[in-house]
């Protein structure tokens, strides 16, 4: 519809959304896969970034490890350690105490070259005790327990052991003594440094990333403890799977995506696992992502109120002048009150409501001028309808007076009397049917008495049904006058006129039929291009009741004419029979 004012299927206003979301869609989804790119570069680098930092603390810590434990091995050439365990006999007290003292130095000085150790023992089998950093020298079993330390180095046979969640590095001297079971002897000395599980936690938990992480081997497992639900399936994982040096990947352990580096330390023979939410990560990230949505959901605001402003300064407008359109269209011209608006729609509105006025103004006038033309050309064609009758019946008359002709003298001026009292109804445009017909008959009657001998006449009745109609008054006489004038009019003898009504598709036929000389087939074709076109100028015969027909009902009435069975001509007219037209 014209007041939708729709492009294909939809109106203005979506449309101009949807063709914004059209054009801007290209632009948001480049910007989302930027974003996205982005986000994945700089997560990549961040994860490389840490991947580098984990691998170096790590790397610190095996290099501090390595010292110490390359620190420890110089013990078997100790000049002190050496006295007191081979030559404690030969001694004399001060010499034992000033080795043991410098001895104890030594541990001390070695024990506070790392803050990874904890204590330093060292059990010499000639002297039968321990030298030690703590106050160890005097605690029972002592022996037992640094020899139970040796068993579990040498069963696991990586450097770093794990006893009663304890954590040592053990030098035994010579180690042979303890390759064989049924040939165990007691070690020369057995030195331990006890490592501070606390310290390596630390160290742990110093990482620069905030996340959890796991040193371990077969005997070992240190953690510091953070996100614990995650640590037992990352583990599993890394263990499950044969990952690269410094390797990093992604983990879904549960709801929650963790970024898991692992590193790997051959000299200690442990792994290192440091993991950590990924929300970490990418959570500066997402406050990007948040923002884009915001432009992108702010955009759409702009898109939906820019398109309603063009609704409001475009669409609205042209809806109300299409409107005003549609009414003119469908003959509605009553004013309009004039737009108050003062830009190029205002001047629009206004001078279109003065248009249509104007428009209307000339309508009626037309309207007007052309009824009053119609009704004098009608007036105009009844006139010429009757002088040349007038003539001959009052000839007629004088001819039936001069011969005595009483009876049919009174005949013709009762007949030619009711044909003039009907005629002369100024008043009159449209008469009933049968008063119509009744006219025709008077006028027959006089014409029977003109031509007695001549034409024999048959005029059938109107059926009672049809009398009511209203049609043009004098529309019905010029047709058989016709006959009279032109069909008839040279017949000697044997003249016919058959008058009669038939009735199909709400249309009455009025049919006037002779046997006369007729057309010929060319003058038939022209009368009947004279009949379609009603040529101007043209106001006499046929022609002039085509043109009073197609005035009052338009296609709906008309005249025909064409050739008779009998030579002659069948001329007829036509009109709607229903109450309504």
């Amino acid at each position: 519809m014209w007041s939708k004012l729709k492009l294909g299927n939809m109106p203005i206003f979506p449309k101009l959304i949807v063709t914004f979301l059209i054009i801007m869609t290209p632009l948001f989804t480049l910007s989302l896969i930027l974003n996205e790119l982005g986000k994945q570069e700089v997560k990549s680098q961040i994860s490389n970034s840490i991947s580098t930092t984990i691998h170096y603390y790590f790397a610190s810590l095996e290099k501090e490890l390595e010292r110490i434990i390359l620190t420890q091995k110089t013990f078997v050439n100790d000049e002190n350690l050496m006295k007191l365990s081979n030559i404690n006999s030969s001694l004399s007290d001060y010499q034992r105490t000033k080795a043991i003292i410098d001895l104890t130095e030594k541990l001390i000085n070695l024990k506070e070259s790392s803050s990874y150790i904890q204590d330093i023992t060292i059990y010499i089998e000639s002297i039968g005790g321990v030298v030690s950093t703590s106050s160890l020298a005097d605690a029972a079993g002592i022996k037992e327990e640094m020899e139970a330390v040796t068993l579990a180095t040498y069963s696991s046979g990586v450097p770093i052991t794990a006893w009663k969640d304890r954590l040592f590095l053990n030098l035994t001297y010579p180690t042979y003594l303890f390759d064989k079971e049924k040939a165990r002897k007691s070690p020369v000395f057995i030195q331990n440094i006890e490592l501070s599980k606390e310290a390596i936690i630390n160290a742990l938990e110093s990482f620069p990333q905030e996340g959890g992480a796991l040193l371990y081997n077969d005997n070992l497992s240190i953690s510091n403890k953070q996100y614990p639900e995650a640590l037992a399936q990352i583990k599993e994982h890394v263990e499950n799977s044969d990952l690269p040096f410094l390797s990093t990947e992604q983990l879904k352990v549960g709801k929650e995506n963790y970024i898991v580096i692992v590193d790997k330390s051959t000299f200690l023979d442990t792994n290192l696992v440091f993991y950590f939410p990924e929300n970490l990560l990418i959570g500066q990230l997402k406050t990007y992502g948040i923002w884009f949505w915001l432009l992108v959901g702010c955009s759409l605001i702009i898109v939906i109120l820019f398109s309603y402003g063009i609704y409001l300064l475009i669409q609205r407008p042209l809806r109300m002048l299409v409107r005003r359109f549609r009414n003119v269209e469908e003959g509605n011209f009553n004013p309009i009150l004039l737009s108050t608006r003062t830009d190029e729609f205002g001047f629009l509105f206004n001078r279109f409501d003065q248009t249509v006025q104007r428009l209307k103004t000339l309508i009626d006038e037309l309207y007007v001028q052309k009824i009053r033309l119609q009704q004098s050309e009608l007036k105009q064609l009844q006139m010429q309808i009757t002088p040349h009758f007038l003539y001959n019946s009052f000839y007629i008359l004088h001819r039936l007076i001069k011969h005595d002709d009483n009876r049919t003298a009174e005949l013709v001026s009762k007949n030619l009397g009711d044909y003039f009292q009907f005629i002369t109804r100024n008043g009159q445009e449209e008469v009933l049917l049968l008063d119509e017909v009744n006219h025709v008959r008077s006028y027959v009657e006089i014409q029977n008495i003109r031509f007695s001998n001549r034409i024999d006449v048959k005029f059938e009745e109107l059926p009672q049904e049809f009398h009511d109609i209203k049609i043009p008054r004098l529309i019905l006489q010029p047709l058989v006058e016709n006959v009279y004038e032109h069909g008839l009019s040279e017949t000697i003898a044997g003249g016919k006129l058959t008058i009669y009504f038939k009735s199909m598709d709400d249309r009455l036929y009025f049919v006037v039929e002779d046997n006369g000389a007729g057309m010929q087939e060319q003058e038939l074709i022209e009368l009947t291009r004279q009949l379609a076109f009603q040529k101007e100028g043209e106001t006499t015969g046929l022609v002039n009741i085509q043109r009073r027909l197609k005035l009052k009902y338009g296609e709906r009435g008309g005249l025909e004419v064409m050739q008779g069975p009998n030579k002659g001509l069948i001329v007829q007219i036509y009109f709607p029979t229903s109450k309504g037209d």
